[in-house]
């Protein structure tokens, strides 16, 4: 497949600050969405994380700064069905999975969801 248009990656960001403002205001502070050819990778920077009381300052902010990987969309040429790949931390992989709707495809919104049901509990 080919590269993702610079339209769409504009347009597929948007729709993912939009939703995690609107539908996780209280878990996710932020969504970072990085490029690579057909693949849009998403992570998300968590409000409130949990942090061990002896973290020195400088620790503290290095955690409430560094997102947790969610998921990939693979680009299918429809802006509203993507391919859908659910981040591994037991082995640092994108795995191709079925989002909550049942699909191995879905809106950016739903793919989001089905990640940061796990990652933003």
């Amino acid at each position: 497949m080919a590269q993702i248009p610079k339209s769409v990656r504009r347009t597929l960001t948007d729709r993912l600050e939009t939703h995690a403002r609107t539908a996780w205001s209280e878990r996710c502070a932020r969504v970072d969405v990085r490029f690579w050819g057909e693949y849009a990778y998403i992570d998300a920077v968590t409000s409130d994380p949990w942090i061990s009381p002896t973290a020195t300052k400088e620790e503290k902010e290095q955690i409430r700064q560094t997102p947790t990987k969610l998921c990939r969309l693979t680009w299918t040429g429809d802006p509203d069905s993507w391919g859908y790949a659910f981040y591994k931390y037991s082995d640092e992989r994108y795995e191709p999975s079925i989002s909550l709707d049942g699909s191995f495809v879905g809106s950016p919104e739903a793919c989001f969801d089905t990640s940061a049901q796990v990652y933003l509990q």
